[in-house]
């Protein structure tokens, strides 16, 4: 029963999301059921509140990748081992500059930056719909029981799992870690 718990309360920090993009077929009810792909459809649907109106972009196949901390190191939570390890500022990877192929996932993209910029990632699931468990050591729950690694692009926090998410040139991709299931980050699905 806890294993269950604890992979609800997981996905939950990975979709997150604003209230509104979520699908409206289905009858949503719980997190738990995004355990499974969205259809094209659904999909559609839950990009009406992407924040895809992105002014000049490039030319070429390029996101950028920002990867953070802040909340954890501020939360009093970690051990003085974790504080040495994490950056005092709590940027991780800061607007890495990443190229793609188009179809990318911003799962892909988050992945290859890390992977080449020898950061730590550890995640679970599939490939559509992972869950990032873990990143340069700081994991889910390590600052309570409502902490975690929640994902926006362009300042929206989708409500859908990452492997899904299509990049587009020009996307400023965010990994963020929370304490608070996203409140303290400027998600306000839990409202």
């Amino acid at each position: 029963m806890k294993k269950i718990l604890v992979l609800a309360l997981a996905l939950a920090l990975a979709l997150a999301g604003c209230g509104s993009d979520l699908p409206s077929s289905g009858g949503i009810t719980d997190f738990g059921q995004y355990t499974k792909e969205l259809t094209d459809e659904e999909l559609k649907e839950a990009m009406k509140g992407a924040n895809n109106d992105i002014e000049n972009r490039p030319d070429e196949n390029i996101c950028y990748i920002t990867i953070t901390c802040n909340t954890a190191l501020e939360s009093g939570e970690l051990s003085e081992a974790m504080l040495e390890i994490l950056p005092e500022n709590g940027v991780i990877l800061e607007n890495y500059e990443a190229k793609y192929e188009d179809g990318e996932s911003v799962f892909d993209v988050i992945a290859r930056a890390v992977r080449d910029n020898k950061i730590h990632m550890e995640y679970s699931g599939t490939k559509s719909v992972p869950y990032i468990e873990g990143v340069a050591n700081l994991y889910e729950f390590d600052c309570g029981s409502l902490s975690g690694w929640m994902y926006r692009v362009n300042g929206w926090f989708p409500s859908f799992g990452m492997g899904q998410y299509k990049v587009e040139r020009g996307d400023s991709i965010e990994l963020i870690y929370t304490c608070d299931l996203g409140k303290d980050v400027g998600d306000n699905y839990m409202k």
